[in-house]
């Protein structure tokens, strides 16, 4: 088996993760519906500033190497590093994301709501709990122009990651049944409402992701020293961490929104493959846009909830 093909079988599944947020900490009300769609890209910055350098250096040796008339190799600290890069951007490479959330509010006091999100690499469902707010009550006789509200949330979710691996489907090697990612996140939702207008958020967030390769394609490429000569050797699992924060705001009025957002973060993911620890994390941006669309309250719960706070 040659190195090219392990190659192929470690990165065909590389995909752009979706980091967006696109929602505030104020939870949607009890039978309020919210839908979304939104586009962002993934922009591993780090790694693509480390290609960007290392192919500065290597061309300055290559010039340097061609005038003095010597030939011209790579050493092998440096074709690892590049290998290391290589991998990085095949694995997480940059491009656009798609999604769709709904979400809908689950309890009279406006605390909890719960939303499902599909995007072009995964399957999401999270929830949120208001743990704070300030402004005016929820059920203000004020307009809804002039109500403010600011409130703190956390929440959680769980990813389920969408991929196949398209080139093993046509090299036909292995049946891979086992491929699979699993993300956890816990954001922390502060936010300023104005007025029903414009909204303004930042939602600090960790994230862990853990990725199983098949068995069968470990053992091939455990196997695949006695017949390259190479350590090929891929792990049966990776974890990687990503640290880092959602800055964005929205502007519309009542029921529908356009938002905007940044963001930006740290992803540590160093895995041993090739017989090499490789750093396949580093600084990543997303800026993403989308559109909301709620409904409204109906005439009739929107009384009940006002004789329930009247009488609290």
């Amino acid at each position: 088996m040659r190195l090219p093909v392990l190659l192929a079988l470690l990165t065909a599944t590389g995909c752009a993760s979706t980091l967006s947020t696109l929602q505030t900490a104020k939870p949607l009300a009890r039978g309020q519906f919210q839908v979304s769609g939104a586009v962002g890209f993934f922009t591993p910055v780090g790694q693509l500033g480390a290609l960007i350098d290392e192919g500065i250096v290597q061309g300055r040796s290559i010039k340097e190497i061609v005038e003095s008339g010597q030939p011209y190799q790579l050493p092998e600290a440096e074709a690892q590093k590049l290998l290391g890069v290589g991998m990085a951007l095949a694995v997480a490479p940059p491009g656009p994301a798609n999604e769709l959330m709904i979400r809908t509010g689950l309890l009279e006091a406006n605390t909890l709501d719960v939303g499902l999100r599909l995007s072009t690499t995964s399957l999401r469902l999270d929830g949120k709990v208001r743990l704070a707010h300030g402004g005016d009550p929820d059920f203000s006789t004020e307009p809804d122009y002039r109500r403010k509200s600011y409130d703190l949330a956390i929440g959680v979710g769980v990813s389920r990651h969408l991929f196949k691996s398209s080139v093993l489907d046509v090299l036909e090697i292995v049946k891979i049944d086992e491929f699979s990612r699993w993300d956890v996140e816990v954001p922390v939702y502060l936010s300023m409402d104005l007025g029903d207008i414009f909204k303004l958020y930042a939602v600090p967030k960790y994230i862990y992701s853990r990725t199983s390769l098949d068995s069968k394609l470990v053992d091939i490429s455990q196997s695949g020293q006695d017949v390259t000569g190479f350590d090929l050797a891929l792990p049966a699992r990776v974890s990687s961490h990503f640290f880092g924060a959602s800055l964005g705001f929205a502007l519309g009025y009542k029921y529908v929104h356009l938002y905007a957002e940044l963001t930006g973060g740290y992803t540590d993911c160093r895995p041993i493959i090739f017989g090499q620890r490789r750093d396949l994390g580093g600084v990543t941006l997303y800026p993403s846009v989308g559109i909301a669309i709620k409904n409204p309250l109906s005439l009739a719960a929107l009384a009940s909830r006002s004789d329930s706070q009247k009488n609290q």
